[in-house]
């Protein structure tokens, strides 16, 4: 739904992975399951967010919710993740941390981060932005992708 003042709603299993970041191959350099391109909807493109990045995920009891990575290479950006529903397993800088619906993890550039779900289904939000930088998209999908 849109309005003419700007404002936008959407049903998040409705957004896609955007450009590039739908197709498997992307994600090889991060996971080995060929479905996560599936399940990672593209939140900042679908609303032309320009002001920070915003992306989600969900899977099924044992699937990838956040591949295996930091975001050091990626501009530096600080990550926010809110478990929308379902059950989280985070492993950050080889820690464990089980989230539930409702609850956030924050993490900080540097540290090594994934998640698996626990539950089915399980939805994961991730919001990152460089702390005292305006933001600007460490990446841009390949629209012809």
């Amino acid at each position: 739904m849109s309005t003419d003042r700007g404002w936008r709603s959407a049903r998040l299993q409705d957004i896609p992975a955007a450009g590039s970041a739908g197709d498997p191959e992307y994600w090889r350099e991060w996971t080995q399951d060929p479905g996560y391109s599936a399940r990672w909807h593209s939140v900042r493109e679908h609303f032309g967010i320009e002001a920070f990045g915003v992306n989600a995920s969900h899977g099924a009891a044992g699937e990838e919710v956040v591949v295996p990575h930091d975001e050091v290479s990626f501009g530096g950006q600080e990550e926010l993740y809110a478990v929308v529903e379902g059950r989280v397993r985070f492993t950050c800088d080889g820690e464990v941390v089980e989230l539930g619906a409702g609850e956030l993890l924050f993490l900080p550039a540097d540290v090594q981060r994934a998640g698996t779900a626990l539950e089915t289904p399980t939805t994961v939000l991730m919001i990152g932005g460089v702390a005292g930088k305006p933001f600007e998209p460490d990446w841009e999908p390949d629209a012809s992708a």
